[in-house]
């Protein structure tokens, strides 16, 4: 309940309220008559307007929970429809926030209306449909508790003008933007329910007949929930085919001359909401090839993605994709895999299509240079002493390229960690029929001794960030024993 305002002393306040209480006779503050749902405000007609104060207003432990939980001093109106219609109801205070749902059902089993929840005077109320014969109870509360002067109105407001498929509105030009309010919607007996989103049940309707064949793409939106847009060929709503659906995104369709189209906006009550639609010619094509290869070798599998470059996000839905070798696969969305046999610049040509019918071609240049280096030996001596230095070398094999390649000594210490010993750095050129010997030298100590043997490792690596095609045949492991 909320407290008056003192207008005066603190003194004076407290004796005044030990009166109000003390003193036969006074009455107090009643809450108002609609206070409990038993007996809420009936509305006889449409329009309805109200004024009320609910600043003594109660909530009944059995009101029901709304979407929004943090509210007090409540009240009720109840309106049953006597024909099917659509209706909007605003409830709002300039003393208060307001909040507000709509229920149907009986006390105890109230089932909210879907999409009817209202903080304040946001958005300017909630749409609601009706069913003849059927009682709708308004809820109003004040957010955070505390009352004051309430004003509520409902009024019956016409369907949207083409909620049906037969008032479709005419789409006549390319670009063409729309606005409509799915709140005011709802779905026809035999109105087909999208492939991407059945639950997208409010709808409204546009039909595009095109004088020419072009690609054309539909894109909705709303300040919350995002529309699904779905596009049918056909003539009647029982013949209807689909050619795309889109939530979130574009409906793109390749349309014909002399055909007709619909494109059906629609969400569920939940989300049913003002929104926007745009249709436009498709943009064109900017398309491009990406691979996985860094640096690709002869060995290796490369991995090729077709790409259209559109501004609207379509990928291709088919095409070729000519690897430059003398061979080509056909493109059917997923990755396509290659390996080349021999180094060499590949000039890579792809052609292809989207689903709406817009093509593009392009064309990428592909180097293969397979840089492979390996350690064919690594030489150590089988025993040794204290204080004896001995050779040790690093026999290294290429067949591939002209290298600068660096070759490290480590040897292991008794924690299983590698200490470094040296680098040595040789050109190697690409022969198959020879290695080159990376000679290092090595002087035992008494912790060699100690430890028994020593684990010496190889390491070659090809320097200025050259891609080694196999890397694994890159280290050898050789042990000496120490006494």
């Amino acid at each position: 309940m909320k407290h008056s305002t003192m207008r005066r002393s603190s003194i004076a306040g407290l004796v005044a309220a030990t009166i109000a209480v003390l003193a036969p006779g006074i009455a107090q503050a009643e809450p108002p008559s609609n206070d409990d749902f038993d007996s809420a405000t009936a509305v006889a007609a449409l329009p309805f307007h109200a004024t009320e104060n609910t600043a003594e207003a109660t909530r009944a432990p059995d009101d029901p929970p709304t979407c929004y939980d943090f509210a007090d001093n409540s009240v009720w109106f109840r309106y049953t429809a006597p024909a099917d219609a659509v209706v909007h109801v605003l409830a709002e205070s300039l003393d208060y926030t307001t909040l507000y749902t709509v229920f149907t059902g009986t006390r105890g089993q109230l089932v909210p209306v879907p999409g009817v929840c209202a903080f304040g005077s946001t958005g300017g109320g909630e749409t609601f449909h009706v069913t003849a014969g059927t009682t709708y109870y308004l809820l109003v509360r004040s957010y955070f508790g505390g009352g004051g002067a309430l004003t509520v109105d409902l009024e019956a407001l016409p369907p949207s003008p083409n909620d049906d498929f037969a008032g479709a509105t005419a789409v006549t030009a390319l670009p063409s933007t729309f606005t409509g309010d799915l709140a005011r919607a709802g779905r026809q007996p035999d109105e087909p329910l999208p492939s991407c989103d059945a639950t997208a049940t409010d709808s409204v309707w546009y039909v595009y007949r095109p004088q020419a064949t072009r690609s054309v793409a539909a894109h909705a939106s709303s300040f919350l929930f995002s529309p699904t847009v779905t596009v049918y060929r056909g003539t009647a709503l029982t013949d209807l085919t689909e050619v795309d659906c889109a939530l979130g995104s574009f409906a793109v369709f390749g349309a014909t001359a002399g055909e007709t189209y619909y494109i059906r906006v629609a969400n569920d009550p939940e989300g049913a909401d003002p929104f926007e639609v745009q249709l436009d010619r498709a943009p064109d094509l900017h398309p491009g090839i990406a691979t996985s290869a860094f640096q690709p070798s002869i060995f290796d599998e490369i991995l090729f993605h077709p790409f259209t470059g559109d501004a609207i996000g379509t990928e291709f839905a088919s095409g070729e994709l000519r690897f430059g070798d003398g061979s080509s696969a056909p493109f059917t969305g997923d990755l396509l895999r290659h390996q080349y046999a021999a180094d060499g610049v590949y000039q890579l040509e792809f052609t292809g299509a989207t689903r709406d019918g817009r093509t593009g071609t392009a064309t990428a240049s592909l180097r293969i240079e397979t840089h492979d280096v390996s350690i064919a030996s690594l030489t150590v001596p089988a025993r040794a002493r204290v204080d004896q230095t001995k050779p040790i070398s690093v026999s290294i094999a290429n067949t591939r390229q002209d290298e600068t390649v660096q070759v490290e000594l480590f040897k292991q210490t008794g924690g299983g960690s590698f200490v470094h010993v040296g680098t040595l750095t040789q050109w190697v050129p690409a022969r198959p029929d020879r290695t080159v010997t990376f000679p290092f030298a090595y002087t035992f100590g008494a912790a060699d001794a100690t430890a028994g043997a020593v684990t010496f490792k190889a390491v070659a690596t090809v320097p200025f960030a050259t891609r080694d095609a196999r890397p694994a045949d890159n280290e050898r492991l050789a042990t000496t024993t120490v006494r």
